[in-house]
Parts: C-alpha cells; sequence; structure tokens
C-alpha cells in the first residue's frame, strides 16, 4: 500500500514535468502552472524517485522483519521440542516398537558413515524455502563444505548463481573462527565491500530460513535424528519406506506423516532420500498441513544435493575471503 502511494506520486509528477500540454489530464483551467526550469524538473523528480525507493525500502524492510521474527518463532518452537530428547540405543530401535524406530536406524547408519568417511566435499544446492507465508523461488547455489570432526571445524563456502538478483554473492563461514561470523559480498556492479555480520544476525539471514551453519549433509542427518526422536514419543505416524530416483541417483526414500496436526508436531511430511549407493542425504524435503480439508500440504522446505564429489581435499584457502579464487572486495 505505501510502495503503490508512492508510485501514484511519481506518475503525477511525470506527468506535470515532461508529457506534452495535449496529452496531460485534464484539470481546472482556471489553475494556472508558474513556469518551471528544465534544471528544477529534474530535482524534482530525482526527488520523486528518491522518495518512492525510500518507501520501497521501508516497505520491504518491514516485510523481511516480519518473516525473520515468524522465522525465530519457528525456530524456539523446533529448539524447544528437540533440546532435550531421550535418546534410544540401537539396540532398542532394532525391537521395531515405533513406526520411526527404522528411520533411526537408518539415519543414524548414514551419520555414522558421514563422519567416519567424510572429510569434505563439494556439491550443487537447490534450496526453496518458506519464511513466514512467502515461498521464495528456488535458489541455486555451489558449495564447498568441510564435516565437523575433531580435527577441523565445520567450513562452509556458497557462491549463489541463481536467481539473477543474487547472482555472485559469496559467503564463508568457519565455526568459531572471526568470532562465528560469516564473511560475505555481493556480486556484479554491487560487489563494493565486505559483510561481516553474525552467522545467525538479521543481515545474515535474509531471505534464508535457517542459518549457514545449518547447511550440509551432516547437520541434514543431525536435524532428522533430533526430530525423529522427538516424534517417537507420540503415535499418529506412519512411515513409507521405497526406492526412486532422486537428485540424479537411485535412492532410498524415508517419508514421514504426522496424519493429524498436533502442537507437538514441527511437520505434516518429511521426505529424505539417502543415496544407495553412497549412503549419504542427496535430498530433504517437508510440508505443513493443509489450509483446508483435501487440500494440498504447503511445502515448507526443500533442499537438493546435485553433483556430489566426496573428498576432493579443501584446504584453509578454500574457505579464505582473500583467496585469488575468490571475488571478495579489499
Amino acid at each position: 500500500m505505501i510502495y503503490g502511494r508512492h508510485l501514484l506520486s511519481c506518475v503525477v509528477l511525470w506527468n506535470s514535468l515532461f508529457l506534452p500540454s495535449r496529452l496531460k489530464i485534464f484539470v481546472d483551467p482556471s489553475f494556472v502552472k508558474p513556469k518551471m526550469s528544465r534544471a528544477k524538473k529534474i530535482s524534482l523528480l530525482v526527488l520523486g524517485v528518491v522518495v518512492i525507493s525510500g518507501g520501497w525500502f521501508a516497505y520491504n524492510f518491514q516485510i523481511e522483519r516480519n518473516r525473520q521474527g515468524q522465522r525465530e518463532a519457528d525456530k524456539r518452537k523446533r529448539d524447544q521440542q528437540t533440546k532435550n530428547v531421550e535418546q534410544v540405543s540401537d539396540a532398542e530401535l532394532t525391537k521395531n516398537e515405533h513406526p520411526l524406530d527404522s528411520v533411526l536406524l537408518l539415519a543414524r547408519d548414514s551419520l555414522n558413515h558421514i563422519s567416519e568417511t567424510i572429510t569434505d566435499y563439494t556439491a550443487t544446492l537447490t534450496r526453496q524455502e518458506r519464511i513466514g507465508d512467502l515461498l521464495s523461488e528456488p535458489n541455486r547455489l555451489r558449495a564447498k563444505i568441510r564435516n565437523e570432526l575433531e580435527t577441523q571445524p565445520l567450513s562452509v563456502y556458497i557462491l549463489f548463481t541463481q536467481p539473477a538478483g543474487v547472482r555472485g554473492r559469496e559467503v564463508i563461514w568457519v565455526a568459531g573462527e572471526n568470532e562465528n561470523k560469516i564473511t560475505a559480498h555481493e556480486g556484479g556492479l554491487l560487489n563494493l565491500f565486505r559483510v561481516v555480520q553474525p552467522h545467525d544476525g538479521f543481515i545474515a539471514m535474509l531471505g534464508s530460513r535457517y542459518s549457514i551453519a545449518e547447511t550440509g549433509i551432516q547437520r541434514l542427518m543431525e536435524k532428522l535424528i533430533q526430530h525423529a526422536l522427538h516424534d517417537r514419543k507420540y503415535g499418529e505416524c506412519e512411515v513409507q519406506l521405497s526406492e526412486v530416483q532422486s537428485a540424479g541417483v537411485a535412492c532410498r526414500r524415508i517419508r514421514v506423516v504426522h496424519p493429524i496436526e498436533r502442537e507437538h508436531f514441527i511437520f505434516h511430511v518429511v521426505e529424505v532420500d539417502i543415496d544407495l549407493k553412497r549412503n549419504i542425504p542427496v535430498r530433504f524435503a517437508s510440508w505443513m498441513w493443509p489450509e483446508t480439508d483435501g487440500g494440498e500440504p504447503p511445502l515448507t522446505e526443500e533442499y537438493i544435493y546435485t553433483e556430489i564429489k566426496l573428498n576432493v581435499g579443501l584446504t584453509n584457502d578454500d574457505f579464505n575471503p582473500d583467496s585469488e579464487q575468490y571475488n571478495y572486495p579489499d
């Protein structure tokens, strides 16, 4: 609404300053407009553009602040529900007393495999996320990731390639380094300076459902395990296991459904696709309950990892903003 009022003001200003008199909107002939120099016309036009831009930025800032408020509320709910989950041994899970027991065994096996055999990897990540009521368009990015091990911290480099509005953006984060802040910059003509911000702060979280600290297949499996342990305390759970083609590879699909919306459940449907050959997750997606009976469940988030290359030998230079391989401004 604010943006619309500013746009209308600009149209009226342009009409009054630059259109020929025969094209102008009819006004009371008793109104006589004083002559105005061209320089003053241009100044007024620039002022109008500034006013519109200011209104646009203020409007979108408010939208983003509301979205991040909703994201923070969702995060608090997730953290509260999963921080004190009861651990269950593999021996207990083999009794298969709950539909999620098979899911937990598969997820633990994958996570152990990742932690024990995968040091680092590169991949293309396609993500789509809902923040508040808005589902983003798909983002595509190139990622370099070193897994968290006893000998190294979790390290993430991201280069945005799509959509066009963020193409060329680079972000680097290394757990515990640089006061745990990201170092980023925009692409193209906006590549003017570095942005150094807390990894979970307002600027770093623009357009994202999770902070960069949650990126990667290792974190994905950890999150799945925590949610499954939490949901295991309740019934009303359906689990389906199948084999599918996903992210270009043969996968085992884990599909978990909570048919009825309850306060203690976070998602209606969750799907995780695990590469049968490499035993790593390549896709995670979740949906909320439909707004009307029989309606389509709204997508909450989807992450697809393709072009994965494991154990490529990433070094500290791959997570150094001053590296010559990157385009960070001085």
